[in-house]
């Protein structure tokens, strides 16, 4: 029955399906948001993508939030190889986040799937908060709003708790979720990173940036001078050095072709959204051109394109990693 209410798509699917989505902010909007945050006396939970802490950093958060106690959550850990020590992990991300200027109190590592995880963040929380409201917050694509609504499911066992009508601030700037202390979570937009390969895909080509299932890595033994393409999102060569293994850590449906550099633009021109996809034949035209940057490496190294994967180097090799135009390439100590 038509009642004439009308709403947004966000209140839409927040009212009828409990889901809380992101939206983008602008500049401003980001800066009203980490001023807000940043006066507040509050806990703040940061939301990282395991999968790709470079792309989930967001810009000033130390500097606004320096008075207040930071939960550092490292989300998706159930993609990562099973061999991968959750120790190790949390190690990591504290000193990565140590380095971009941040000061946590605590790590933990958590899946939306997984309710044992989601219960460590929850006790997490109510340690840290003592009393106070809780700021969430996160880029785009880190799984923010999926891990919010599992905590909520699983403090209330209802899983229709969101509705319009019983949670006021359901516009653009933040949701406010009431506990039972008098005290709110606040979810937060997502914040939208440009250097992130999110950001240039199809709405169905996203799910190469957010891998579902465990990651299996893949060694390719390469000689000099063969290039790995990354289905026609990004291409690997090796320039020179030993014959060696490369391990590439992807989404498990993206396709990875070998070939030898030697005409490997030619070749990429040729097949790209046919032999090398995504993007599709339909969606190349719009895709941006892929840019080189070359490296030279001498321990092992992660070479990262920020929300697509990277590929693990251990022997001493010149090689390039190859990207779309506005994607950023780093370089990081191996992880595994």
């Amino acid at each position: 029955m038509d009642t004439g209410e009308v709403y947004c798509q966000r209140c839409f699917r927040l009212r009828h399906y409990n889901e809380i989505t992101d939206v983008q902010l602008t500049d401003d909007d980001f800066l009203k948001l980490l001023h807000e945050v940043g006066d507040s006396d509050a806990l703040v939970v940061n939301v990282i993508d395991i999968f790709d802490f470079n792309g989930s950093v967001i810009p000033g958060l130390p500097r606004f939030v320096s008075g207040n106690d930071v939960l550092l959550v490292g989300n998706k850990k159930d993609i990562l190889p099973k061999s991968v020590k959750p120790g190790k992990i949390s190690q990591w991300l504290m000193e990565r986040a140590h380095e971009e200027g941040l000061r946590p109190v605590d790590v933990v590592l958590t899946s939306a799937q997984n309710k044992h995880a989601i219960k460590e963040v929850i006790d997490k929380i109510e340690h840290y908060r003592k009393g106070r409201d809780v700021y969430v917050v996160g880029v785009t694509n880190v799984g923010k709003s999926t891990l919010i609504n599992a905590i909520i499911q699983e403090i209330t066992g209802d899983q229709n708790v969101i509705t319009t009508s019983r949670f006021p601030g359901t516009t653009l700037d933040k949701i406010e979720i009431p506990l039972d202390d008098g005290s709110y979570i606040y979810d937060t937009p997502g914040i939208i990173h440009r250097h992130q390969m999110a950001h240039y895909l199809t709405a169905k080509n996203l799910k190469y940036v957010s891998p579902k299932k465990e990651i299996k890595p893949k060694t390719y033994q390469l000689n000099p001078e063969q290039t790995l393409f990354l289905g026609g999102l990004g291409r690997f060569d090796f320039i020179s050095g030993e014959k060696q293994g490369f391990t590439a850590f992807f989404d498990n449906e993206l396709k990875l072709h070998r070939t030898k550099l030697e005409g490997a633009s030619a070749f990429y021109d040729k097949h790209l959204g046919t032999l090398l996809t995504p993007p599709n034949s339909k969606e190349k035209e719009e895709f941006p051109k892929l840019v080189q940057h070359v490296f030279t490496i001498k321990d092992k190294t992660d070479l990262v394109i920020s929300g697509l994967g990277w590929i693990r180097v251990t022997g001493i090799a010149k090689v390039a990693v190859w990207a779309p135009e506005g994607v950023a390439v780093v370089t990081r100590k191996a992880i595994i």
